[in-house]
């Protein structure tokens, strides 16, 4: 790319999805049990992780001339050049406890205890990282959903999911902070009740970016364990419009790649328009998540209807099964689903 204007490169995205790609690494060793497979528990060398970071996030920093980079501009040179003013270089918190999201994505250190406070993407993914890094994560969010802009049940299954690596604290409510040199002490009331203080080693503060999104124009998702991904009308949203719909949930359970995979607490969430059957809203919930999440993404964008999505191919087994039974259900055409009963 050859252009006279500074480039925006959001360096600090590049590294936060490469930790999350580790964080995936570590949880799919640890989840071998369920199959059988036991291995023992990934030994965490920081220093080795920060230099292959530096070194990915490297290569895309830009020169004066607009040029991306290559491998033998480090780092240290790109945070003089003014053109790199927006490549969010990570910098050190006022206070080394108190982080904002490039602090984080820093990985200054491990801290045994991690608060989070705030809902939403970014949320959910630096918990992700930090709890697959050996952390005790504990989330503090102001409603009842961790995502308010999805809708209850995709929250109601995500909760359920992740109870076992996050505590959720809903109705949370920040009353006080004590920091001292080594630890973060906060007062905090949960569904108006006082709980216990508790020392963190580290506060991560998210800010409500997420929640700014419109849908209709632009995907959500949160790469975490399980990814969540969203694109077009929720029931939200529809519950407020004039339009017509009918949703289809297809539990990953009834998958055979989903069961294969011990991935079956998963879902696919299809929303159509039933006066031209077209798709308009959709989303997937569950590990690998993100896959098959294009294909909704293109169907909404080309105002597919259902049959068009029935009579595409869909190979066998695959987690793209689910948005093939999805559109059958909602034709009353599947054979292929869950007996509930």
């Amino acid at each position: 790319m050859n252009t006279s204007q500074p480039q925006n490169c959001n360096t600090t995205m590049i590294r936060t999805h490469a930790l999350l790609n580790i964080a995936k690494s570590i949880r799919s060793i640890k989840e071998a049990k369920n199959q059988g497979i036991e291995y023992l528990e990934p030994n965490i060398d920081l220093a080795a992780i920060q230099r292959k970071l530096d070194q990915l996030e490297s290569q895309y920093y830009f020169n004066h001339q607009g040029y991306v980079t290559n491998l033998t501009d480090t780092v240290e040179s790109a945070k003089i050049n003014p053109y790199t003013e927006e490549c969010k270089i990570l910098s050190p918190a006022g206070n080394k406890r108190i982080w904002h999201y490039n602090e984080a994505a820093a990985i200054q250190f491990i801290p045994a205890k991690l608060a989070v406070i705030g809902a939403g993407i970014d949320s959910i993914e630096i918990a992700t990282i930090y709890q697959a890094l050996g952390s005790n994560v504990d989330i503090f969010i102001t409603g009842d959903e961790v995502f308010p802009e999805l809708d209850k049940d995709i929250n109601k299954a995500f909760q359920r999911y992740v109870k076992r690596l996050f505590k959720i604290k809903p109705q949370a409510e920040i009353t006080a902070f004590n920091c001292t040199d080594h630890h973060v002490q906060l007062s905090v009331t949960s569904k108006n009740k006082m709980l216990k203080g508790t020392d963190y080693d580290a506060i991560f503060i998210a800010d409500d970016a997420d929640s700014q999104l419109d849908l209709l124009t632009h995907p959500f998702m949160a790469t975490s364990f399980p990814t969540v991904a969203w694109l077009g009308w929720t029931e939200k949203k529809l519950a407020i419009s004039a339009l017509n719909y009918k949703v289809i949930n297809i539990p990953w359970r009834s998958l055979g790649r989903a069961n294969t995979d011990v991935n079956t607490n998963g879902l696919t969430k299809l929303i159509f328009n039933t006066d031209d059957n077209t798709l308009i809203g959709g989303g997937t919930m569950g590990n690998n998540a993100d896959e098959i999440f294009g294909e909704i993404c293109l169907a909404i964008h080309n105002k597919f209807t259902a049959d068009n999505i029935a009579h595409t191919v869909h190979a066998h087994p695959t987690l793209h099964e689910s948005i093939l039974l999805a559109a059958e259900v909602y034709n009353g055409t599947a054979t292929d689903v869950l007996n509930e009963g």
